[in-house]
């Protein structure tokens, strides 16, 4: 009986403990993911159709959003979510951390031809740009393997020569300072990575005249082009800006739309043809009805390119040269404005 007894005492502990043993606790899925599912419910649905990349090991993805996607609808977006992928954990704390300029190999890259994301930093390094791209939703997703960031800009494939100035693939933190090309090597994979955009972006006379300067153009510390698109060029006297390509450089200033816009009337810019320099003839802020001109020429979109060390911008027309007077800027008499 005292048996019996014990036994029925102990019967609710047995039980607990069973039960206890049994229960399994909620675990997150253990990579491979569904990525797609999981783009698709953090809101990326366009760049989720895409995603069929492995998971197995830790990789950061900066994701596009599907407005972002929509500036570039000749890429490819399995393409895109490669370029934009990197192997590795890099959290948006890491990211703060690290140079401006760094460059990070995306999986995008082969043995024979790497891809690499360029990180930037805005000048209270509160704001960051892989690519050019604003992180605008960072850390969405980090569960020790997989971390994923939103980004949101103008979006285009990676540059075959993305990789060309410092690289750093992931984590791969060197013992040894990095080593930094000369100026003038860095100069020239940045002005090359221009070309390739210039390429695809209707400016293929801009990117011949650059390569046939590009000595010349590698040795400038920044440069700023006012650029006429391959359409301009064959209309009218458009012609004219191959034969006067170095009056449109500015030498040794990278002028990026906000501090394009923010020059005040009559500033002068001094250009890669000796002596001469090109004017600001109607200041930026004025909206649609005015403009800002150069030369009186009409700026017809800002930051066609941007990079580390060159920034393109498109005019109307050729600049023309022009004669500054009490009264204003007057063109050359041999010359006529748009």
């Amino acid at each position: 009986m005292a048996i019996g007894f014990r036994f029925l005492f102990l019967l609710p502990f047995i039980i607990t403990a069973t039960t206890s043993a049994t229960v399994t606790p909620y675990l997150s899925p253990e990579p491979p993911y569904n990525l797609s599912s999981l783009l698709n419910t953090l809101g990326f649905h366009l760049i989720s159709v895409a995603a069929t990349i492995s998971t197995n090991g830790t990789t950061t993805i900066f994701s596009p959003t599907d407005v972002s996607l929509r500036s570039c609808p000749y890429c490819s977006l399995p393409l895109l979510l490669l370029e934009h992928s990197v192997a590795g954990l890099y959290p948006f704390r890491l990211l703060t951390t690290l140079a401006s300029g760094t460059r990070i190999q995306t999986l995008a890259s082969t043995p024979s031809a790497p891809l690499c994301l360029t990180l930037t930093k805005s000048n209270s390094n509160t704001t960051l740009f892989v690519g050019g791209v604003q992180i605008t939703r960072p850390d969405l997703f980090n569960d020790g393997n997989l971390i994923i960031h939103g980004i949101q800009g103008f979006i285009s494939h990676l540059s075959p020569f993305s990789c060309q100035i410092e690289r750093m693939t992931s984590l791969s933190f060197p013992s040894r300072p990095v080593y930094m090309p000369p100026p003038s090597t860095a100069m020239r994979g940045l002005l090359k990575e221009a070309v390739y955009h210039l390429r695809i972006g209707g400016y293929t006379v801009v990117a011949l005249l650059i390569q046939q300067n590009l000595d010349l153009l590698s040795q400038l510390n920044g440069v700023t082009i006012f650029a006429v698109n391959d359409a301009g060029v064959f209309v009218d006297d458009g012609h004219t800006f191959v034969s006067s390509f170095r009056f449109h450089v500015v030498p040794n200033r990278r002028l990026t739309a906000v501090q394009l816009i923010n020059l005040p009337a009559d500033s002068v810019l001094l250009t890669m043809v000796p002596g001469e320099s090109l004017v600001v003839t109607v200041a930026g802020g004025g909206g649609p009805l005015s403009p800002m001109r150069i030369n009186n020429v009409r700026i017809t979109i800002t930051d066609v390119v941007v990079n580390q060390g060159i920034v393109i911008h498109g005019v109307a027309a050729p600049l023309v040269r022009v004669h500054r007077t009490p009264n204003g800027c007057w063109p050359d008499l041999t010359e006529g404005f748009s």
